[in-house]
């Protein structure tokens, strides 16, 4: 019951940060990739979330990668 709570907690911390970091970063930025011309314009903090979201990915799969070479 108390772990459930705990649970609950630290995920509505987690998401009233990112609703507030959000806010405070709707700017947009111009992102160039070499080969193509074109920039693309994107608020900041969906950049930051997708950043973010891919290394953990990331970095979930290479965990995932060296448990199955342990056994």
């Amino acid at each position: 019951m108390l772990k459930k709570f705990f649970s609950k907690l630290v995920f509505l911390i987690f998401f009233l940060l990112v609703v507030f970091f959000s806010i405070e970063n709707s700017e947009n930025v111009s992102i160039g990739i070499w080969p193509i011309s074109s920039r693309i314009e994107i608020p900041m903090f969906f950049l930051t979330i997708f950043s973010i979201t891919i290394g953990v990915f990331i970095g979930m799969l290479l965990s995932l990668y060296s448990r199955i070479n342990r056994k």
